[in-house]
Order: C-alpha cells, then structure tokens, then sequence
C-alpha cells in the first residue's frame, strides 16, 4: 500500500470540498432561478454568433466536439427558439444555423447571470488573497490545456 503525499491528500480535501460547496448552492436554487440555458449550450450558441452562417460541421470544429453531439445540442436549442436551422441554398447535404433573437437574449441574459455569480463568488474572497487566487486559476487552466 503506497502512502500518498500529504499536500496531495490534503489538495484531495480542498476539491471535495468545493465541488460539495457546488453541488449544494446548485440544489439550493429554485426553479426561477435556473436560466434558459446550459453553460455548454452558451458556449455552443456563442459559436454560432461569432460565425457567419454557420453549419452544423464549421460549429462542432470550433466547439471541439462531435457533429453529431453538436446536431443534437442544436435540435434542443431549435426546440428552444434559439436558433433556427435550415438546409442551406447551395447545397442541401448542409444544415445552416442562424441565431434568434430570442436566441441572442437568452444568451445575454445567460451571460449577465454568469456574471453576477462570478462577481458574487470574488466579492467573496478576502481582497489580499484575489491576485494569488487569479494566478492559481490561470496556472490550473495551463495545467488542464495539457491533459
């Protein structure tokens, strides 16, 4: 049986922990508050914004995920009203996407409430610890970008 570092062990701790602290302020909000849209649904819808006339195969490719993962979030977010899918013109093999507006404020409302829980959650944090809080982010984002 191997013994594993403390500083690990204690790191172990740490993330339990905080992914416990967010699970439980996610169970904690109501349906009222939950928005429109999922984060990976933002994100895919944000995709679709920064193109012009977008295709399901020129989404996926910049989202980094499968066409046919990217086909089905789609056809949810039709569902939803947030975007309209439509075969394209020159070629009928070739979905296009194009964002609604419902779409677009749902995305910015998204956004804003994304925002006001990340300002909630700094504002929380003793002001001295926030520029070693900022680095550890930013050295956990390199590490991920390795894996």
């Amino acid at each position: 049986m191997s013994r594993e570092d403390p500083e690990f062990t204690e790191f172990l701790h740490a993330w339990g922990d905080l992914m416990n602290a967010v699970a439980h302020a996610r169970a904690r909000s109501t349906v009222a508050d939950a928005p429109k849209l999922t984060l990976p649904q933002a994100l895919l819808l944000e995709t679709v914004r920064a193109q012009r006339r977008p295709t399901v195969g020129t989404i996926a490719a910049a989202a980094g995920i499968a066409s046919p993962s990217a086909t089905r979030m789609l056809q949810q977010l039709e569902r939803k009203g947030a975007v309209r899918r439509r075969r394209s013109d020159e070629d009928e093999r070739i979905t296009v996407i194009t964002l609604t507006d419902e779409g677009a404020v749902a995305l910015d409302e998204c956004w804003a409430g994304l925002r006001a829980r990340q300002h909630q959650l700094f504002d929380g944090v003793d002001p001295a610890l926030r520029p070693a809080l900022i680095e550890l982010l930013r050295s956990m984002r390199d590490v991920v970008d390795t894996m």
